[in-house]
């Protein structure tokens, strides 16, 4: 039995009618307890199971919704080979990651259907399926067929269930495959760090086709007991978190930076702002600055940087909530392996891991996979850092690749090549983040070409690129002042 039907079965026992997930419909938070949840996840499994879609490679594109996360526990543990894909994605993303993906099915929500324009001719033998339309009739159906719960076969817990995506130095993310033991490996070197059950709350913004929001958030929930109340309108996340007043919270840089500034600029304790209970702060995808990580820690709170990527099922360090290090990126987690690879003078060089939570290869190319891993089996991140007295320091990036302070990784090639292709006049193209914008310096064959409408050209380059992805601000310098360089 792996993990995951594990922790099913026994909260199906022991909280069946508790409130545990909630999203926001109306203007109102409407919830399920444990049981409802785990009822509809093997009600649909039964379904789909039952109707040809056991070993299928099924993909979920759609925002966050309790209907997202049934989908997913059903899909991974019961039916085939879950993959999720961003609700920003259109084009030549979404194109790639069906066909790179072998996706056979696509549940898609109705909000989002505008973006299969085009797909559906180029993929006429994938089928799509209307989640708001289709969904609640699949789950009756498999209530009818299903005899009892838990009657069908949970998934291996060593072969991939799941699909995520992160973004590489390549023009287009890789497909990550994690296995249901990766997902859950990490549980136990987090409750070392946090007290938390069924009387917490936690606030759910973050994209659940990330692992930071789908693991970490969710799917250990089910591990804890806590409840989650999704984001519904993050324009008015303030006003829902005093609404929900969670006590954990999983969140980036950018999103504490925006709290500390409303906090002075309304006179509002800021931990009032947050809902007046919040214990748990983890902040990933980049440092917090010291003023800001400061500001939670005088208010009562406990700000954890953590760092990980994808192929570590975002696991790899996390802040005890005591800690007094504010430059690190978190204490080891217990149960890995890691060093750094070819130290400098100072100990920094190349973070790499070992350990149940790296990932079970890039799907579809074994190419990239391999050279993930050096000699000695250590994944190897890409990233530059040291370890001393097991709290992990990052110093920055082997490739291209760029970190927005919404934690979100952007491709420099990707964006480069982009604003390169769209005219031919441009020579050549710089992508870089300064001041928390994604930048373009673009530099054209002649002079002649600078004073162009240059911003109807990125403002078009922006439609296909996913929000994150956007190009905030650009300058335009003839060829010659590159070559001066």
């Amino acid at each position: 039995m792996n993990e995951l039907e594990k922790f099913l079965r026994s909260d199906y026992a022991k909280w069946k009618d508790i409130p545990y997930l909630h999203e926001m419909k109306d203007g109102s938070y409407y919830g399920i307890t444990f049981g409802e949840f785990i009822e509809r996840v093997n009600y649909l499994a039964a379904y789909m199971v039952g109707h040809g879609y056991k070993g299928r490679n099924i993909g979920i594109f759609s925002p966050n919704s309790l209907s997202w996360m049934v989908l997913d526990v059903a899909i991974m543990n019961y039916v085939g080979l879950s993959i999720g894909l961003a609700k920003d994605w259109m084009g030549d993303n979404l194109d790639y990651a069906i066909g790179k993906c072998d996706i056979t099915c696509l549940m898609y929500s109705k909000t989002l259907e505008d973006r299969l324009t085009g797909i559906r001719d180029k993929y006429p033998g994938v089928e799509y399926i209307c989640i708001e339309d289709e969904l609640d009739r699949m789950i009756e159906e498999g209530r009818k067929e299903c005899k009892e719960l838990f009657s069908l076969e949970p998934a291996d817990e060593d072969k991939p269930a799941k699909i995520v995506f992160t973004s590489g130095s390549t023009s287009f993310p890789k497909a990550v495959m994690l296995s249901i033991k990766n997902m859950f490996s990490s549980y136990e070197a987090l409750g070392r760090r946090i007290d938390v059950d069924t009387n917490d709350v936690c606030y759910l913004f973050l994209p659940l086709n990330h692992t930071y929001g789908s693991i970490f958030n969710f799917l250990y929930s089910l591990v804890f007991g806590f409840k989650i109340y999704l984001t519904g309108d993050i324009r008015n996340m303030a006003r829902e978190m005093m609404l929900v007043k969670p006590t954990v919270y999983c969140t980036v840089p950018v999103v504490c930076i925006r709290f500390c500034e409303a906090s002075k600029e309304m006179n509002i304790p800021l931990k009032a702002l947050l809902g007046g209970r919040m214990r748990y702060i983890f902040i990933g995808g980049a440092s917090l600055p010291y003023d800001i990580r400061r500001a939670f820690i005088d208010q009562g709170m406990n700000p954890m940087n953590a760092y990980a990527l994808s192929e570590t099922s975002s696991g790899f360090s996390i802040d005890y909530p005591d800690v007094t290090d504010m430059d690190s990126a978190g204490t080891l987690l217990e149960y890995v392996d890691a060093k750094v690879i070819s130290p400098d003078e100072e100990g920094i060089g190349e973070l790499a891991i070992k350990g149940p939570n790296v990932f079970c290869g890039y799907l579809n190319d074994p190419e990239a996979t391999a050279r993930a891993f050096d000699k000695d089996g250590y994944f190897l991140t890409g990233d530059l850092g040291k370890i001393k007295d097991n709290m992990v320091y990052i110093k920055g990036r082997k490739d291209t690749m760029l970190v927005l302070p919404s934690g979100e990784n952007v491709s420099s090639k990707r964006i480069s090549d982009k604003v390169k292709e769209a005219d031919p006049r441009i020579a050549s193209v710089k992508s870089y983040v300064r001041d928390g914008y994604l930048t373009c310096d673009i530099y054209v064959k002649g002079k002649e070409d600078i004073e162009c409408d240059w911003q109807a050209l990125i403002d078009e380059v922006n439609l296909g690129l996913a929000k994150y992805e956007k190009i905030n601000r650009f300058s335009v310098t003839d060829i010659s002042a590159l070559l001066k360089g």
